[in-house]
């Protein structure tokens, strides 16, 4: 049975529903294996456990904003 994990921020459930609805589309598609046989997990992390060059993603979008 096939495993996918996602690592991402948080993300809303319709989100969520369409990014399981497409990963398996797509790895259906490429392995022939059938949708029924994957498995999807989504980790959600918190942009204060985010980090990108030295910085967390809180910081980064809180840096964006104007």
């Amino acid at each position: 049975m096939p495993v996918i994990t996602v690592a991402i921020h948080p993300i809303d459930q319709e989100q969520k529903a369409r990014l399981i609805r497409e990963i398996t589309k797509t790895a259906m598609e490429i392995t022939k294996v059938p949708a029924d046989k994957y498995v999807v997990f989504i980790d959600e992390y918190q942009n204060e456990s985010i980090g990108l060059a030295g910085k967390t993603r809180a910081e980064i979008i809180a840096e964006a904003s104007f």
